[in-house]
Parts: structure tokens; C-alpha cells; sequence
């Protein structure tokens, strides 16, 4: 029973993350580091980065449809005078 006992925690040991360790050591939970750089956006007020664009290549083409499609609800050609 012993035995069987030890060997249980030396596993959970080599299978422990880090989220586990730290909260049994009582430190509290690692903090992400985010970091934009300033020169990474394309207008300083947009938070739009120039990486992230390149993550999702195909917002853009979203982007279009949707305004075609928000043109042609809202009558299209025949709508301009």
C-alpha cells in the first residue's frame, strides 16, 4: 500500500505543469507579457497591428465583402444620383 503510494506521487511529480508547481508553491499565476511594438502598427490610434495582418491574411478580403455586401443591401448603383 505504501509502496503503491510513493510511486503514485513520483509520477504526478514528472507530470506536473507549471500552473500546478506554482500554485503549490503559493506563488501566483504567471503573468503573459504583451508586447506591441509602436512601430509594429500602421496608425498609432489603430489597434491593428502589422503582425497580426499577416497572422490573418484573409481579413482584408472579409473586410470587402462585407462592404459589398452592405452596399448591395442598401441599394447599390442604383441608390447614387
Amino acid at each position: 500500500m505504501n509502496l503503491i503510494f510513493i510511486i503514485n506521487k513520483l509520477i504526478n511529480l514528472n507530470i506536473m505543469g507549471e500552473a500546478k508547481r506554482r500554485e503549490e508553491l503559493g506563488l501566483p499565476p504567471r503573468q503573459k507579457k504583451v508586447e506591441i511594438n509602436k512601430s509594429d502598427r500602421y496608425f498609432p490610434w489603430l489597434p491593428i497591428t502589422k503582425s497580426r495582418v499577416k497572422k490573418y491574411p484573409y481579413m482584408g478580403v472579409a473586410t470587402m465583402a462585407l462592404g459589398a455586401i452592405i452596399f448591395l443591401v442598401s441599394g447599390g448603383a442604383n441608390s447614387i444620383n
